[in-house]
């Protein structure tokens, strides 16, 4: 009789086993193995939105520089308002312009790039304060090149020996603004 007692419990214990397992293999098919895939998914999801939105925030900051950087670009204006302009700022700093002409005008999809090309006589303080101001102008400017020359290593420091200083310099100056098309 204690050989089927021995059985019994044994069967159970096996029944019991057989269960838990096919329960375990059951919800490991069924519930683990799909919320593992979700959970991968919506991290997946998640990571791609969060992405997503500082792209998105970074768009809007840069749309509003756009826009204040767009008001410093006049829309339409000719070379002739730019060499106003120019000459304007030269004359403040009390530069001596010995000639200023316009340059050909590059043309591209939205806007186009104007050029003046100016040979100054100047010290090196005025000309400092002229291109400082260029460059702070409310409107892009910028100077596209620069070339300095002191007057008294040509010959030409006899020329100008009355109404300049000995280390007064010459410059050939290039400087370029941009216009939005319309």
């Amino acid at each position: 009789m204690e050989k089927t007692k021995n059985k019994k419990p044994s069967s159970i214990l096996i029944l019991s086993i057989g269960i838990v397992a096919v329960t375990f293999i059951v919800g490991t098919i069924f519930i683990y193995i799909p919320f593992i895939n979700k959970d991968k998914s919506l991290r997946n999801q998640i990571l791609y939105e969060r992405d997503r939105n500082l792209l998105l925030g970074n768009i809007r900051a840069l749309g509003k520089h756009l826009e204040v950087y767009k008001k410093r670009i006049p829309e339409s204006r000719g070379i002739s308002s730019f060499l106003s302009e120019v000459s304007d700022i030269a004359t403040r700093e009390q530069i001596d312009i010995a000639s200023i002409k316009p340059d050909v005008p590059e043309e591209n999809n939205l806007y186009t790039k104007l050029s003046v090309i100016l040979d100054t006589v100047s010290s090196y303080d005025q000309l400092g304060k002229f291109l400082s101001r260029i460059e702070a102008s409310k409107d892009f400017m910028r100077i596209e090149s620069i070339n300095i020359k002191r007057l008294d290593s040509d010959g030409e420091s006899d020329e100008h020996r009355e109404k300049f200083r000995p280390f007064d310099v010459k410059s050939h100056i290039v400087i370029s603004t941009v216009v939005l098309k319309e």
